[in-house]
């Protein structure tokens, strides 16, 4: 598995009105970050849950690594659906399962004050 490949898979399917899938995609990966301090190795295998209950990392995989760093930042977009439109940011948030409630606060720039979330508050 490749954090970074699978932010666009999850961003394209989001774009392309498959927004359920898209969080889907997303909670996978957030979820194997877990396994690894939330510092997501540039590759890591995606045995089946019976064979093996956590994310194995390949031992010649570089960590901390820039194109997975910054997988995390596309799929929060990507869940969110967040999209600037001139002083405002737009979204449209598809929690997936296993999220109850997610928000992101302190812009800064034009951005500044707004909140973005969804689920419980």
């Amino acid at each position: 598995m490749w954090p970074h490949d699978n932010s666009f898979i999850a961003a394209g399917l989001r774009r392309y009105g498959h927004a359920e899938a898209a969080a889907r995609v997303a909670f996978a990966i957030l979820e194997a970050a877990t396994y690894f301090d939330w510092r997501l190795p540039e590759v890591f295998a995606g045995y089946p849950r019976r064979q093996t209950r956590f994310p194995v990392e390949y031992p010649t995989a570089s960590s901390p690594q820039a194109w997975a760093t910054g997988a995390p930042l596309l799929l929060l977009r990507s869940v969110l659906a967040l999209e600037p439109a001139g002083d405002h940011l737009d979204s449209a948030p598809v929690l997936p399962d296993g999220i109850a409630q997610l928000a992101l606060r302190g812009f800064r720039g034009p951005w500044r004050g707004v909140e973005v979330g969804a689920g419980a508050t």
